[in-house]
């Protein structure tokens, strides 16, 4: 009769082999191969010491409690499966909204009207402290992680929201390519300490992508940022800063509401009348209000 010792490298040997011919490409101990280790040992059993019945019954729980764990773990990938695909089409109705979320990326993008004009539009960047400053420093990064744009600022109260929009030009006033910039806000106070910044950037939703079980929202200056980091959902631009440069950007006519020199009628009068009564016709000219 063999050896104990005999039986237990035959049954070591089938069982190894038995693995290699089932190799799943894992070190881990599946189901079948958990069922194969039990049958073949009891097929090379010691006829004289038979396995007891208490020590048959654990392995057979444990097989048991394997194939649960197995049973739920499969459940449970199939659950996440559902529930990436719900996020990814429940996240599509963000697309044409405008969200808003803590980040420092922004994005130009430039198109070509009918008319053959150019467009570009480029994300604003809000910003607020959360101290006073007595120095504020913007600086904008290309994909490249060099400087392109640098501009230093008055001092900055706390708890203000501030809007930085950039012309999407460097300092000597070259205009830059289209893409994605990082803008870097930086203050000190009055000791020449750092100040804590919170930068936001808002811009209306293009695209949806998923990565794995991460949802992105790809955004109309062609950054992205994740579902999970979106903090404000708006139907239109949302008007953030608090100090009142929302309004002013937007309703500031500059140099094309300004009707100065085509609105002042004196300098065309006077271009008019010559010799004494060049005075005269300048003078009615401008000064007419009745």
């Amino acid at each position: 009769m063999a050896s104990v010792n005999s039986i237990l490298t035959q049954t070591q040997t089938e069982f190894n082999q038995s693995i290699a011919n089932n190799s799943s490409g894992t070190d881990e101990l599946g189901k079948e191969q958990f069922l194969q280790l039990l049958v073949t040992q009891l097929q090379n059993q010691d006829p004289l010491n038979p396995m007891e019945d208490q020590e048959f019954i654990a392995q057979m729980a444990q097989f048991s409690s394997l194939e649960q764990l197995m049973n739920l773990n499969t459940s449970m990938e199939g659950l996440t499966e559902a529930t990436n695909n719900q996020q990814m089409f429940s996240a599509t109705n963000y697309i044409g909204k405008y969200v808003t979320a803590v980040g420092n990326v922004i994005g130009k993008t430039s198109t070509t009207n009918a008319d053959g004009t150019t467009s570009t539009e480029i994300t604003p960047l809000y910003y607020s402290f959360n101290g006073a400053t007595a120095k504020t420093t913007i600086t904008v990064y290309d994909s490249q992680k060099q400087v392109v744009y640098t501009e230093n600022l008055d001092a900055k109260a706390a708890g203000t929201v501030f809007k930085f929009q950039w012309d999407g030009k460097d300092n000597a006033g070259q205009a830059l390519p289209d893409g994605t910039y990082t803008v870097q806000v930086s203050g000190t106070d009055t000791d020449g300490e750092a100040v804590l910044c919170t930068p936001m950037v808002a811009d209306k939703v293009t695209d949806i992508l998923r990565d794995g079980s991460t949802i992105y929202l790809r955004l109309e200056g062609g950054q992205s940022m994740t579902l999970a980091d979106v903090e404000l959902v708006s139907a239109s631009r949302p008007v953030l800063a608090t100090d009142g440069s929302e309004d002013g950007d937007e309703g500031d006519g500059g140099t094309e509401g300004d009707g100065g020199t085509e609105g002042d009628g004196g300098t065309e009068g006077a271009s008019t009348a010559d010799g004494s009564d060049s005075s005269t016709g300048g003078d009615t000219s401008g000064s007419a209000s009745i």
